[in-house]
């Protein structure tokens, strides 16, 4: 197991302890408002004893869907919170990566995202004085030995990114910051997440 995995382990834990302790409070909560609904369909049962104990029946399953649904909704709510929480932690781990590993990080991105060769890195301010000519140098090696063109350089522009990069050629951009990849695989892996976060 590498360091990314172990760190991604460690997070995936955490959330997973986080998570039971919400689904517990979550599943108190909604016992509270289970009982509440019951109380008031007992109540208001009572007052229409009179008028017949199909219309009280009637209104008990009523307000016992309307607990249930009010309940799943919350639940639903809290593990939605949940798991973006958990694609948080994961861009703050990959930004918190030791440098040797960030910087490897961005290295990959850069050689795997470009397309000619030719592109300008663009990092944040504090990427591109702490990693930018290392990263651009170790892109460019890993082209090389890829056989490809190895001519990216690295901008004197910066963007407020989280981190990741940019590679612009012309007008155009390819947008590999840590928010966009995140964002860009969180459809596709939200159910696996949620799936360790949520199932036992």
């Amino acid at each position: 197991m590498n360091g990314i995995e172990k760190i991604i382990a460690h997070i995936e834990a955490e959330a997973a302890a986080e998570c039971r302790a919400i689904a517990e409070e979550a599943s108190r909560k909604s016992e509270e408002i289970r009982a509440r609904y019951e109380k008031s369909a007992a109540d208001a049962r009572d007052n229409i004893v009179a008028k017949g104990q199909k219309d009280a029946e009637t209104y008990v399953d009523r307000m016992s869907h309307v607990a249930a649904l009010e309940a799943k909704k919350q639940l639903l709510a809290v593990k939605q919170e949940l798991v973006s929480l958990a694609f948080d932690r994961a861009a703050a781990a990959i930004r918190d990566l030791p440098e040797a590993d960030y910087a490897a990080f961005l290295v990959y991105l850069a050689a795997g995202a470009s397309q000619t060769g030719t592109e300008r890195i663009v990092l944040n301010e504090q990427d591109r004085a702490a990693y930018g000519d290392a990263v651009c140098a170790g892109a460019n090696s890993r082209l090389s030995e890829q056989g490809r063109p190895a001519g990216l350089t690295l901008s004197d522009k910066t963007r407020a990114i989280r981190g990741g990069l940019i590679l612009e050629w012309g007008d155009i951009e390819v947008n590999c910051s840590i928010d966009t990849l995140i964002a860009q695989h969180k459809n596709r892996l939200a159910s696996k997440v949620a799936a360790v976060l949520f199932e036992s």
